[in-house]
């Protein structure tokens, strides 16, 4: 193992560490694995139309390109910003909620990313990437309308990606990425059964997966990049704490079994000349994989939302400019369906189509360093709710509104070449 090396291994040990305290993000999937391509609306990821270490998880197969040893380390600050308007709601007994029927849930957080590169020789490159890939944290308040059907809805993951890429032509490359992802979920609401009360549940398993992808360089200036990642189906188990419920026998323990999606992703990006570059995300999830949240309680009881998700399309269109040999300039827009349909959309996950506008800068400060900033602004579709109680003990609940939801993303990252 040579000097650079060990020393990107010993780094990334470090900040494994730190990203695995701190993971948790807004959002069921997370494209923030950097900010490499926030400025870009996450366009040419798969392509490496900005290549760094960031390869390692977007398509493994470009790892063969990387000149050098390279260490990424990013943070992606996610501010939401949510409306429950013209609400009313009914709690689980069916009686008419008396509170404001204006609430804001809360959606802030931070997606830290680490991603290196080592090359074994003139073929054979091993990455190592930590992040996010899926999460959501949205938080009502105790009083909300909204709050029992949701009070705080949390999903926290940590993705653990070693990779290997092999380079067959100067044309040709393949990659393959071993995911190891610890999910953490919290669920909490209100109950009212003649006496106001709460349910608060937590679990956390791990769960493992894959991508594969190819890579294609028909010419200097032309990339094409396919990656296919595999389905997870996590196991969670954990506690229970609840207050003022129905029955005697409180639930102590639950289980709980995911299903988070496979999705292939293409990208292709294009040099047109020394100082303009074109690129370009289309991705199909497979969304439609999950039909229901159930929490199945060691009393013999259970709790369940009906979901239904709809596959969707993300289509991403970027630019970016070579200013100088320090400066590069980025912008871009993405098209990004929601697979929340309307007849299910929930307090949990109030979400709809959405655009993103994106803007950011590389600046080159030296041979080693690189500095990169971002910032992306995301315009939702309005949405309607009309949600119920799906277990048969409890479906007099209801939430009937209006959300009106937009975000902003912010992103820095540092990038440092072992040369």
């Amino acid at each position: 193992m040579s000097k650079g090396m060990k020393r990107i291994v010993s780094v990334a040990g470090v900040l494994c560490a730190v990203a695995g305290q701190n993971a948790h993000a807004a959002g069921f999937q997370l494209h923030e694995q950097s900010s490499t391509y926030l400025g870009t609306a996450y366009a040419g990821t798969a392509a490496a139309a900005d290549l760094d270490a960031s390869t390692t998880y977007y398509n493994p197969a470009f790892l063969t390109k990387m000149p050098n040893n390279q260490l990424v380390v990013s943070g992606v600050y996610i501010k939401g910003h949510s409306k429950l308007y013209d609400a009313n709601a009914r709690n689980n007994i069916g009686g008419v909620v008396n509170s404001n029927p204006t609430t804001y849930p809360a959606t802030n957080a931070v997606v830290p990313g680490l991603n290196m590169s080592a090359r074994i020789n003139c073929d054979w490159v091993f990455g190592l990437s930590v992040g996010a890939p899926f999460g959501l944290n949205t938080r009502y308040q105790s009083t909300s309308i909204a709050r029992y059907m949701a009070t705080t809805t949390k999903i926290q993951t940590v993705n653990i990606n070693p990779s290997l890429a092999y380079r067959i032509t100067d044309k040709w490359s393949v990659g393959a990425g071993f995911d190891a992802m610890q999910v953490r979920a919290t669920l909490n609401s209100n109950i009212f059964f003649g006496a106001e009360g709460y349910v608060n549940n937590y679990g956390e398993g791990w769960t493992y997966g894959y991508h594969l992808g190819v890579a294609f360089q028909p010419t200097r200036d032309t990339k094409m990049g396919l990656v296919y990642f595999s389905k997870y189906f996590p196991h969670l188990s954990g506690d229970v704490k609840a207050v003022a419920y129905p029955l005697a026998a409180k639930p102590t323990k639950l289980t709980a079994d995911m299903t988070l999606p496979d999705r292939i992703v293409y990208s292709i990006s294009h040099q047109y000349n020394d100082k303009w570059q074109a690129m370009g995300d289309l991705e199909w999830v497979h969304w439609s994989t999950i039909k229901e949240l159930r929490i199945n309680y060691n009393n013999g009881r259970y709790t369940a939302e009906n979901l239904s998700y709809d596959n969707t399309f993300r289509l991403s269109l970027g630019a970016m400019y070579h200013y100088s040999c320090a400066w590069l300039f980025k912008a871009g827009f993405m098209l990004d369906q929601s697979p929340v349909n309307t007849l299910h959309r929930t307090a949990r996950l109030p979400d709809s189509d959405r655009l993103w506008l994106a803007l950011g800068a590389k600046f080159r400060l030296n041979q080693y360093v690189s500095l990169d900033a971002a910032y992306s602004h995301l315009f939702f579709r309005g949405a309607t709710i009309a949600q119920s109680g799906v277990v048969p003990s409890d479906t007099a609940k209801k939430l009937y509104g209006n959300y009106h939801n937009s975000a902003d993303l912010v992103g820095i990252q540092l990038t440092w070449n072992f040369v």
